[in-house]
């Protein structure tokens, strides 16, 4: 039992860089395969911009949420510009948490627990093993 409460703290570094790789991979995926799934897809996605009194350009709405996913992701795998990427993915699983209230539970719980991911980045950090910490060791 001693492995569970002694030293933790050495692993934290390899901990955040596993999160982010699998957090990132997921972001990539969902931006992936919105792009992938084509323009009626990324017009319906952006279309839920309408609830907020936007009345057009849901496509570019949706390719900019798209993309968001994809290039957050991308940026949280690295470990470059962690924040950026992971303000990104927050504010875009923020807009999918909000747009999915009414449908239930098992309808916001996902992106919900996502931004909250995401946001965990964004105060955490990067960690060690990315190229943020070694731009900062110069």
């Amino acid at each position: 039992m001693n492995f569970l409460f002694h030293n933790l703290f050495r692993y934290q570094d390899l901990g955040l860089l596993f999160y982010r790789i699998v957090f990132g991979l997921s972001m990539m995926a969902h931006g992936y395969f919105k792009f992938a799934a084509g323009e009626q897809t990324l017009y319906n996605i952006g279309h839920t911009m309408a609830q907020f009194g936007i009345p057009d350009g849901f496509l570019l709405l949706g390719m900019a949420a798209a993309a968001a996913e994809l290039l957050g992701g991308f940026l949280i795998i690295l470990g470059f510009l962690t924040r950026l990427g992971a303000l990104l993915v927050a504010f875009t699983l923020l807009i999918a948490t909000y747009a999915a209230l009414g449908g239930g539970f098992f309808k916001w719980d996902y992106p919900s627990q996502m931004m909250f991911g995401s946001i965990m980045l964004f105060i955490a950090g990067p960690g060690r093993y990315s190229v943020d910490s070694a731009f900062a060791r110069r």
